[in-house]
């Protein structure tokens, strides 16, 4: 199987993961996710941009951009009218915002580049056409 289409598929997991992390109750939310909300929405928003950004052409990445910050907002407002337990947050959607571009800002600095490495350690030579 081509390592790319792996990649999507990890992605879109990732992606339903932190739809659920995200909807889930907060009394259920394990401890472990909890060191600082905002940081969470930061890292979390980021390290899915940084994930994307290695498999969308740069050319594209505007349109990564925009996804993503739908994504975070999407999330806040199905926070918000859900009622369990959780709200939705302006100041989430800035994090959230905040995380999308420094996670393209990574990438931008080279961290792109992390399925090539992927790629070497799996020992493929090329992992995208």
């Amino acid at each position: 199987m081509d390592l790319n289409r792996v990649w999507w598929i990890v992605g879109i997991v990732l992606l339903l993961a932190a739809s659920v992390v995200c909807l889930v109750p907060s009394n259920e939310i394990p401890k472990a996710f909890e060191f600082g909300d905002k940081i969470s929405h930061l890292v979390g928003h980021g390290a899915l941009a940084l994930y994307f950004s290695a498999l969308v052409p740069r050319r594209s990445w505007w349109k990564l951009l925009i996804y993503l910050l739908l994504f975070g907002i999407v999330i806040e407002f199905a926070q918000h009218y859900m009622k369990l337990g959780r709200h939705g947050d302006f100041r989430d959607v800035l994090a959230n915002s905040t995380g999308v571009v420094l996670g393209l800002v990574l990438g931008r600095l080279g961290l792109d580049r992390w399925p090539e490495v992927a790629g070497w350690l799996l020992g493929q030579r090329r992992t995208a056409p």
